[in-house]
């Protein structure tokens, strides 16, 4: 049968149009499964690139770490060199990418914080000085003061969780180290090649320039006394004598070599002398006398190691309550006045103030800052300008916290005074990093008698480490004190309670 032409007409272009529908299709459909094979391969492809950065970060971040340690604790300790040369608003910028370069370091290297990890204590005085914005005599500088100890405190915890105490000591003392070799080396260029006193970069240009503000005096060659990068020559001595303490226990555990350990035990002494800080000579003394009893300690049997402690702590107290009695003496014998060097005119005046708002105390602040009006004429030194601390760390916290925040600066000291002796003793016969972590909590603790800096920067960074290691280590034995690295990885380590300690500090994968 023949179709009408125009039948055969319509036919042959219908036809077609079906098939190119469905040739359409099959094509859409054939791109759509493609597309997810292309997005299922991207994305395992991203998550290949993503692993092995992430390997490579942690990687770089461990390497790193231990120099990022040593820079924490330099410009914390000795900040005030970094200041003379920059100014103080590069030096806030600085300090704040430090803190967050740290944090990223920590982070990237696999180490965790959490809540638990933070001593109680610490945080509790962070708190209430924090709140003392409410009642604040000066409540932008309370809250800038905040900030700075916010962070302090944050670098203190991030570096106990960071670093084994073995490896702890070892970066301080690297840190330590610098602060003296640079300090001995800025010293000796001042004296004998610039023959004037240094003033701080950013004052060049000032008309007059008190002597309590410049940097460098110039007399390393007549005897001191000397103030380094630190400018200020107790901070200085403070320095020079950790460092001696941390040079001490590496030789005891035969990690230092003969030369290395006499080279920087002559550098420290020779600096304590430069330095001409009777304070810090006397936590010293008082350092060395723990150090002798810790290693007399090690051979005496366990059983007996408490009553032993006992006759020492009751010698102890017998030599304060004369130390007390024969004050003026004594003061006589190191060449200070009996009110030490001015510091009892400060404590007089500040506990006149205190008696104002006893409870709640002035509000948080830390240093005086100059420029507020009570502290501009509260205390004058010789050269017409204004006291910046109170030179006790116990009256400081009075003045500005008042008797809660006191409360709470007191029970952190008792609290890491008596966990980290007890450690110690606990450690005594396997490891001397323990004895090492009391001597320095002893040193921070009576240098705090004549000094605030235990509130603040280097001094705080550090007594928040102890606290934070308490925290972690409170259920671990003696053996976790001298843990190396390795061990807290869990290569080596061994015992129940090393398991736990392994899973305390693992770092996340």
């Amino acid at each position: 049968m023949n179709m009408p032409s125009s039948l055969r007409s319509v036919a042959e272009v219908h036809v077609p149009a079906r098939g190119l529908s469905t040739q359409r299709g099959t094509v859409r459909q054939s791109f759509h499964t493609l597309g997810e094979i292309v997005t299922l391969l991207t994305s395992s492809e991203w998550h290949r690139i993503w692993q092995s950065l992430s390997a490579k970060a942690s990687s770089i971040a461990n390497r790193t770490l231990p120099a990022m340690g040593v820079w924490v604790f330099y410009i914390t300790f000795a900040g005030q060199g970094v200041r003379n040369v920059i100014g103080w608003k590069p030096f806030g910028i600085l300090a704040a990418l430090s803190c967050l370069i740290f944090a990223f370091q920590f982070a990237a290297a696999g180490r965790v914080l959490t809540l638990r990890r933070i001593p109680t204590t610490i945080a509790a005085f962070l708190l209430w000085s924090s709140l003392s914005v409410l009642w604040s005599f000066y409540p932008l500088e309370t809250v800038m003061a905040s900030a700075l100890m916010s962070a302090t405190s944050l670098a203190g915890v991030l570096v106990a969780i960071a670093f084994p105490p073995r490896q702890l000591l070892d970066i301080l003392t690297r840190s330590l180290q610098w602060m003296i070799g640079l300090s001995l080396l800025l010293e000796v260029y001042v004296a004998v090649i610039l023959q004037e006193r240094l003033a701080p970069l950013y004052m060049r240009n000032w008309e007059h320039i008190p002597d309590s503000y410049y940097w460098i005096h110039g007399l390393l060659l007549e005897g001191g006394p000397i103030q380094g990068v630190f400018a200020n020559r107790n901070p200085l001595a403070f320095g020079a004598a950790l460092l001696l303490l941390c040079i001490l226990f590496q030789q005891l555990q035969q990690r230092s070599s003969w030369q290395r350990t006499a080279l920087w035990v002559g550098l420290s002494v020779g600096t304590l002398a430069l330095t001409r800080s009777a304070t810090v000579m006397v936590c010293l003394v008082a350092c060395l006398i723990v150090v002798a009893v810790g290693l007399s300690l090690r051979s005496v049997p366990s059983a007996q190691r408490r009553h032993v402690l006992r006759g020492v702590g009751v010698v102890a107290l017998a030599f304060m309550l004369l130390a007390v009695i024969y004050a003026d003496a004594i003061f006589a014998l190191l060449g200070r006045s009996s009110d030490l060097t001015g510091r009892g005119v400060i404590w007089e005046r500040l506990l006149a103030l205190w008696s104002e708002r006893p409870i709640l105390g002035w509000g948080w602040i830390m240093y005086w800052a100059p420029w507020i009006p009570m502290f501009r004429t509260l205390v004058i030194r010789p050269d017409g300008t204004p006291t910046m601390q109170a030179h006790n760390a116990y009256i400081e916290a009075l003045f500005q916290t008042g008797i809660i925040g006191a409360l709470l600066v007191i029970l952190a000291v008792v609290w890491v005074l008596y966990g980290v002796g007890k450690a110690a003793v606990r450690a005594i016969a396997g490891d001397l990093t323990g004895l090492w972590a009391f001597t320095v909590a002893v040193a921070l603790i009576v240098q705090s008698l004549t000094e605030s800096r235990l509130l603040s920067e280097g001094n705080w960074v550090l007594f928040v480490a102890l606290a934070t290691w308490l925290s972690l280590y409170r259920t671990v034995p003696s053996p976790a004190w001298g843990a190396a690295d390795r061990d807290i990885r869990g290569v080596e380590a061994s015992g129940t309670k090393l398991r736990a300690l392994e899973r305390e500090l693992s770092p996340s994968v």
